[in-house]
């Protein structure tokens, strides 16, 4: 007996292959390429934020305590400013007050 090769293409299996199986066949595993390719670009993302997300909090993480250096040296400067302008104020008062 010998046993006859079903094509996979012949879907309702009458042992005909219409263009319509082809079709549908020629769809169904482009579908599940398309499936494969997706799984692998979605374990590609993973692996690509796996390796991105440490480095991305350092970078967070410099950028904070750049952020409250800066901030400090901002406060520092006004404060200094600030005296300064006080002087001058005081200055301008000693000044007037002599004229006077």
């Amino acid at each position: 007996m010998s046993e006859e090769i079903k094509d996979p293409r012949d879907l309702n299996g009458d042992g005909k292959v219409t263009l319509e199986e082809k079709i549908k066949y020629a769809a169904g595993k482009a579908g599940e390429k398309l499936s494969e390719v997706a799984d692998e670009m979605k374990e590609n993302a993973k692996d690509l934020y796996a390796k991105a997300a440490p480095k991305a909090k350092e970078i967070y993480s410099e950028m904070k305590e750049n952020a409250t250096e800066l901030a400090g040296k901002a406060r520092a400067e006004a404060v200094n400013l600030a005296d300064k302008a006080k002087d001058k104020i005081e200055e301008f008062k000693e000044k007037k007050n002599a004229k006077a």
